[in-house]
This record gives structure tokens, C-alpha cells and sequence, in this order.
């Protein structure tokens, strides 16, 4: 009986983690949120490189499209991730050919404690978060995920 219990409990858990996708089911407004808080990213000198081409990136929350011209940012644990062209130009600060420091813009941010997946707001891509990873807004309906000690690394 305890077994039953324990496999439907499990469900449960599952079809919450595969139906509610933080931007596109909800969108919660984090500042308002008592469990997040306001942080920044750190200047942290960072490679990045432009897509030639429409392409996918391999990121450590999942598959990714890129656009071609969007930067492909690779991370302080060789992560990589995509960003559009606009919102690299508005967020970076290139410090010399590829290579770009985050501007000091403030987001906030909370820790979760069940898995959960994230669609970013300029692809279909779904993002897989895990239980200690940090949801991230960036801006109205603009989410994103950082693992618990990529966070702690790269966050003030």
C-alpha cells in the first residue's frame, strides 16, 4: 500500500513539472514574490561568439534554437547559451572582440524547491530546472534558469 502511495505521490509531482511552464502557463511577477530577491549579475568577463546561422545550442537546462547573428555566450563552467542579437547589444558590454561582461541591470531572482521548466520569452525552447536551481526574471513575462552554484558564482 505504501508502495501506491509513493507512485502516486511521484505522478502527481511529474505532471505538475511536465504541464506548468513558467512563461508561457504563468507568469509571476517576482518582485512581488517574498521568496525571491533582487540581485544583479556580476562583470564577469565572458567568450562569446555570433551564429553564422540558424542553429541549435546544447544548454545545460536543454536545447535551444539560435537565430543566426544572436551571441552564443559560454560561461564560467563552459555552459553555453544563446542571445539575440538586441538584447546581447542591450545587456552586454563588449570588451574586446568575443568577449563581453554583463551590465550592471538588477533581476530578481528565487531559489526552487521542486523542479520546474522555464519557456524563454524569444523561443519555443523549454528550459528544465531542478530542485536548488534559481528561477530568473529579467523583465515582464522574460524568464530563465541558473543552476544553484553557476548562480552563487556569477551573481552578486
Amino acid at each position: 500500500f505504501q508502495e501506491v502511495l509513493k507512485m502516486k505521490l511521484l505522478l502527481e509531482n511529474w505532471r505538475k513539472y511536465l504541464t506548468e511552464v513558467v512563461g508561457a502557463d504563468e507568469n509571476p511577477d517576482l518582485s512581488q514574490d517574498s521568496d525571491a530577491f533582487e540581485t544583479a549579475k556580476k562583470p564577469i568577463p565572458l567568450e562569446f561568439r555570433v551564429a553564422e546561422e540558424d542553429e541549435t545550442i546544447q544548454t545545460k537546462e536543454g536545447p535551444v534554437e539560435a537565430s543566426a547573428g544572436a551571441a552564443i555566450m559560454t560561461g564560467t563552467e563552459g555552459e553555453q547559451w544563446p542571445i539575440p542579437a538586441d538584447k546581447f547589444a542591450e545587456t552586454y558590454d563588449v570588451l574586446e572582440p568575443g568577449k563581453a561582461a554583463k551590465k550592471d541591470i538588477p533581476v530578481f531572482a528565487k531559489e526552487m524547491s521542486e523542479p520546474f521548466q522555464v519557456k524563454v520569452s524569444w523561443s519555443d525552447a523549454l528550459l528544465q530546472g531542478e530542485a536548488g536551481d534559481y528561477l530568473v526574471q529579467y523583465g515582464v513575462g522574460d524568464y530563465g534558469v541558473v543552476g544553484r552554484e553557476i548562480f552563487r558564482k556569477t551573481y552578486k
